[in-house]
């Protein structure tokens, strides 16, 4: 952590006055291939990207009851320093942790996310989340609707930046990395995974 570019990072995000994901304004023409919202319960910015896919802020333990109510059988979390053990103890939920650090997006980290989506139809309805819902899972997300659903780059990082998740422009890196990232080459790793 002695990085100063970390440390420079970390104060304008404890600095600034973000736009959590709770207070991120929804469009008022969202198109229909956006992930749409999940009222009625207490899971922060909780969006349903397809059938099997949801996405949403950190969990607390109110939040078990909705989950399950939604039928999610696995979470992913893309924390890199908090657990959902606590949260997600005895509630049958399987577990998946890929600790992922905004600042230092890595290819590897990415591959090892979509490989925990390939089997979506087997292992869903699964849940991807990070503390806010809008960066790390918005980028990981993106990367989703490129690989498995065909989307531009364009397309997707339009639905990262204004799809109403509050992403926080102060992660230029995360915009950067999905318009520099080879997705030949992410592709070909997730298929080798099988």
């Amino acid at each position: 952590m002695s990085d100063p570019r970390f440390v420079s990072l970390l104060l304008l995000a404890l600095l600034a006055a973000p736009v959590h994901a709770e207070q991120a304004a929804v469009p008022a023409h969202r198109p229909a291939e956006w992930a749409q919202p999940v009222g009625n319960g207490p899971i922060s910015n909780l969006y349903r990207i397809t059938p099997q896919l949801y996405r949403s802020a950190a969990l607390t333990r109110d939040d078990v009851a909705q989950l399950k109510q939604l039928g999610v059988r696995k979470v992913i979390s893309f924390r890199a320093f908090h657990s959902d053990d606590k949260i997600l103890a005895d509630s049958q939920i399987e577990i998946l942790r890929i600790p992922i650090n905004t600042w230092n997006i890595r290819d590897q980290d990415m591959i090892a996310a979509l490989r925990a989506l390939h089997h979506l139809d087997r292992d869903g309805p699964v849940l991807i989340h990070c503390q806010h819902g809008a960066d790390r899972t918005g980028l990981v997300s993106a990367l989703y609707r490129v690989v498995y659903q065909g989307w531009s780059k364009q397309q997707a990082l339009d639905e990262l930046e204004n799809g109403g998740y509050g992403f926080h422009a102060m992660w230029q890196n995360i915009k950067r990395y999905m318009n520099d990232v080879d997705i030949a080459k992410l592709r070909s790793a997730v298929d080798a995974a099988g």
